[in-house]
């Protein structure tokens, strides 16, 4: 990894990193709000939440998991579950198609072509079950656009593993919803997983800047 892309991933990991951070801090601030309307407004707020798990999916992974609790506590866990699932879904299906049929130049514009790239020799040559399995432990990331460039699988099949994928992982987040401390949670899982990275980017920049000496 050269010192520019270096810079640029931890770029984009800082931005994610803090997008999240806000997420959860507004979330948690404008809870009772936020619930009130998902409560009043049946309709609105299924709709609200599907459009923003697809944009999520799309542009900025993980930026609506703070939305989790709330909805949980206002629905309960298997409709907040139910929602999470077919927003996120449709929004890896849309980054998909995005990929497969306008390629790198505009995933390039919407997420990090340094990941995608990296990601790409990891890719299996049947990746039905290894997409499922991803899912559930990273149900948000640039897998969408990694398949949709550098496989032939079609829509259909990831779609399907997708959402096979994805359905465990939003009933576990909506579980920890309902749970007294469910941000400061999902504020320890966030604050994790971006120093995880900035660790695996430094590393793996470390390695390669010894192979090229």
């Amino acid at each position: 990894m050269s010192g520019r892309s270096a810079r640029q991933e931890y770029a984009s990991l800082a931005l994610v990193g803090g997008a999240l951070a806000a997420a959860v801090w507004l979330a948690r601030s404008h809870a009772n709000t936020l619930g009130q309307f998902i409560d009043e407004h049946d309709v609105q707020g299924v709709v609200v939440n599907i459009v923003l798990n697809i944009l999520d999916a799309v542009v900025l992974p993980g930026a609506t998991l703070p939305l989790i609790p709330i909805a949980a506590r206002v629905w309960g866990h298997v409709p907040a579950a139910l929602v999470t699932t077919i927003g996120w879904t449709a929004g890896s299906i849309i980054a998909f198609c995005i990929a497969r049929r306008w390629g790198s130049p505009i995933v390039k514009k919407l997420t990090s072509m340094e990941r995608v790239k990296r990601l790409r020799r990891y890719v299996p040559k049947n990746p039905f079950w290894s997409v499922v399995l991803l899912r559930m432990i990273v149900p948000m990331d640039v897998i969408s656009y990694v398949l949709g460039l550098f496989t032939e699988m079609s829509l259909p099949t990831y779609a399907l593993a997708t959402a096979l994928g994805l359905t465990p992982s939003a009933f576990i987040l909506a579980y920890i919803g309902r749970m007294p401390r469910a941000y400061d949670i999902l504020m320890f899982g966030i604050g994790g997983a971006v120093l995880g990275g900035i660790l695996y980017s430094t590393r793996r920049s470390a390695r390669a800047t010894a192979k090229a000496a």
